[in-house]
């Protein structure tokens, strides 16, 4: 398909788009070049249509775990942040793709509903959250998913194959999410509000301020910012990518290049390999073309 007959096609399912529009705009680190097309569907039918094409397909939430190469991305970038609904029918709580995982929290509380009081101060939409399986404190977002509907098909939690920070929509290139079903239990709201606090906390004491995609690497075993920091790369930059002083595991930018960060990655993951054998593996995801 020409992506002349793909603007078409979304034209006529009523798909706001943009053309090369920069992903600068919509990931954490604020870098990386134009994506060819970029779509933003408000409803599951219009994010079925976007995805009927054999053009190269990427889909972003907010952004927060994601490289995009400052070349950009030759393809369609599918934008979830207008399927944002939010809906609660008992003690389960239906979400769109590209709703906020801190407003499920905040509804979550306000119907005394517990579970979610981890996610305070996770910057992920529910779409990327679940993919990604994102948690903290020994706790994760699949001890609550009750179902997950994509674009193709309607999956069970055990279906999910949720792993650590990995699930089936991981794994399966190709399909999209569309919606989450969460399942709580009732509880009380001085308790819910306790437990927020406590984990608001815990990540505000371990945590730096800056343009970061959270943690770079997964914890496979092991603290991937404790090995880091013993490799002695505590502050260490290339350009205008840093190791953060405040925890290793983060890469801070202070400039401008997707390129920066990238090479500091490969350096680090070659740094630890070559000083203590451990080959750390990137929980953050790139879209685009970097140069090796």
């Amino acid at each position: 398909m020409q992506l002349s007959e793909y603007v078409n096609a979304i034209t006529r399912a009523n798909v706001e788009y943009k053309i090369d529009e920069s992903l600068s705009n919509y990931c954490a680190y604020r870098t990386g070049g134009p994506a060819k097309i970029m779509v933003f569907p408000k409803s599951h039918e219009q994010l079925c249509a976007c995805t009927k094409t054999d053009i190269p397909i990427e889909v972003i939430g907010f952004g927060t775990n994601l490289l995009c190469s400052d070349k950009g991305f030759n393809g369609i970038v599918i934008n979830s942040c207008k399927m944002s609904k939010i809906t609660v029918s008992g003690a389960c709580i239906r979400a769109e793709c590209g709703a906020k995982l801190s407003e499920v929290r905040e509804i979550a509380e306000i119907n005394c509903l517990g579970g979610l009081e981890f996610t305070d101060g996770i910057p992920a939409s529910v779409g990327g959250g679940v993919c990604m399986n994102a948690g903290c404190f020994t706790k994760s977002l699949s001890e609550y998913v009750a179902y997950v509907v994509t674009d193709k098909a309607v999956y069970n939690n055990q279906s999910c194959d949720f792993g650590y920070r990995n699930s089936i929509f991981c794994k399966k290139k190709g399909e999209i999410i569309s919606s989450v079903c969460f399942v709580l239990k009732p509880s009380e709201s001085d308790i819910i509000q306790s437990k927020r606090e406590k984990f608001k906390k815990l990540r505000k004491n371990s945590q730096p301020h800056g343009k970061s995609c959270g943690s770079v690497f997964l914890n496979d075993g092991y603290f991937a910012g404790k090995i880091i920091d013993t490799a002695g790369l505590k502050g260490y930059s290339i350009g205008g990518a840093k190791v953060s002083e405040k925890h290793a595991n983060f890469i801070l930018n202070t400039g401008n290049s997707s390129q920066d960060i990238y090479d500091l990655i490969k350096f680090i993951k070659n740094k630890v390999y070559q000083t203590q054998n451990v080959k750390l593996k990137e929980e953050i995801k790139y879209i685009g073309i970097f140069d090796d």
